[in-house]
């Protein structure tokens, strides 16, 4: 693990500040659905790498940080989806 325990990586809590603050464009829901899934993959990607086999736990524990959010139950379940990975040295 790179960072402290109970603690988000930078790049992960980046990401998620600036998609609460993003607002969706009144366009095509459909499109911002597209792009919250890519958003939650490329999370997913940073939890991956920093956390290896305990990514999974580790988005479990930012998603209970934040029962409203949408987007933490969909980094949780991109990662449930992909099963267990090895940390990185």
């Amino acid at each position: 693990m790179h960072e402290d325990e109970g603690s988000t990586p930078d790049k992960l809590q980046a990401m998620l500040d600036a998609i609460a603050r993003s607002e969706p464009a009144g366009g095509s829901g459909l499109a911002d659905v597209g792009r919250l899934k890519a958003d939650a993959a490329k999370a997913a990607d940073v939890l991956i790498e920093f956390y290896g086999d305990a990514a999974l736990e580790r988005a479990r524990l930012i998603e209970r940080g934040s029962p409203q959010s949408h987007f933490a139950r969909m980094v949780t379940a991109e990662i449930g989806r992909r099963g267990r990975f090895p940390p990185r040295s």
